[in-house]
């Protein structure tokens, strides 16, 4: 679902399956599930904060668990996952 220039507060932003084009969001929780893409362009975002919630937050805890359960190969296991999102279209012409 598209939703373009409008101005959320003081609520719960659900972004899963949402596109937000030049909205503002001034002290909104977005919260991330895990059920499909979003996208947020060209937005004014502030005091907000960010969670996970359903098979999102369960990909963190599985994330966790491998990172502390498996030593030194379970850390730069996770650590390399981190690097290829940090450097995920680093070679992408924008």
């Amino acid at each position: 679902m598209k939703i373009s220039k409008n101005t959320f507060e003081n609520e719960e932003v659900i972004l899963d399956f949402h596109e937000y084009d030049g909205c503002k969001f001034n002290n909104c929780r977005f919260v991330v599930l895990g059920y499909g893409p979003f996208v947020l362009t060209e937005c004014e975002i502030t005091d907000c904060s960010f969670s996970l919630a359903g098979p999102a937050f369960s990909t963190i805890q599985t994330l966790s668990t491998i990172y502390h359960s498996m030593g030194e190969q379970g850390k730069a296991l996770i650590e390399g996952t981190f690097e290829s999102i940090r450097n995920a279209g680093a070679n992408t012409p924008a």
